[in-house]
């Protein structure tokens, strides 16, 4: 009989059980990441003799010790396993979704710790080759975010810097992001986004708490409620899709 394909696995309805979740999620995964075996093998084992060996050598030679040494080594060599697993998970999710329009804004708006410290606005530039600029606030300051060709991001960048500054002031800074691979030209890789903003919001207090919720529901209330923005998506948008043009620049 067949594998199922991994379109089959995405379309089809995720399992509830835990123990079904684990293998759903495994086979997902090595569809993506042939090595997620390997990997899963090596810290599983390696936590579990390390563990084991500690154990053994503080507990002593007797029957107990060896019992309760073996239990433990298993249980945590099991956990490393898993949280092997929940890592190459996420590693596949953005190699699967890297590159495409509205991906950096997909991982941050499903990241639970990034959202307790920003307020994030999508796609508020954005052209006609879906390159897209997305504006932060929090108490880490007012970060515009960019996803698409860095050259073409940079007009869509400095309309905003001048439309923050004319609701805002000119003295209110504004910081930039490009997500990219390029790490040597100044870009931050997809995988490395939520971690990034996440620890610059509980670091960095550039603004506090009432100044960002002020500023972010200041530029709330100026943007429209019905235009172009309102029917798009969320996540990345599917191949094909266009941008209304009302929005383009």
């Amino acid at each position: 009989m067949a594998n199922p394909s991994s379109d089959d696995l995405l379309n089809a309805t995720p399992p509830t059980g835990r123990l079904a979740q684990f293998g759903y999620a495994y086979k997902l995964t090595k569809r993506l990441d042939p090595k997620v075996t390997i990997a899963m093998l090596g810290w599983g084992l390696g936590a579990a003799a390390v563990v084991f060996a500690l154990l053994y050598l503080l507990v002593g030679g007797s029957i107990f010790g060896l019992v309760i040494a073996i239990v433990l080594a298993l249980m945590f060599g099991v956990l490393a396993a898993t949280t092997t697993l929940s890592r190459r998970v996420q590693r596949a999710q953005y190699k699967q979704i890297d590159g495409q329009p509205g991906a950096a804004y997909s991982v941050l708006d499903s990241d639970r710790r990034f959202k307790r410290n920003w307020a994030l606005t999508p796609m508020v530039q954005f052209n006609r080759q879906q390159d897209m600029v997305h504006r932060l606030i929090g108490t880490g300051g007012i970060v515009l975010l960019a996803e698409g060709d860095p050259a073409r991001v940079k007009p869509l960048i400095a309309n905003e810097r001048k439309a923050v500054a004319r609701y805002l002031g000119p003295d209110v800074a504004v910081d930039e992001i490009v997500v990219g691979p390029d790490e040597a030209a100044g870009q931050l890789p997809l995988p490395k986004l939520a971690s990034t903003l996440t620890r610059r919001g509980l670091r960095k207090k550039n603004l506090t708490s009432m100044q960002a919720s002020e500023y972010s529901k200041r530029l709330e209330a100026i943007a429209s409620k019905t235009g172009p923005m309102a029917n798009l998506p969320k996540g990345p948008l599917p191949k094909g899709a266009r941008i209304p043009r009302g929005g383009m620049r």
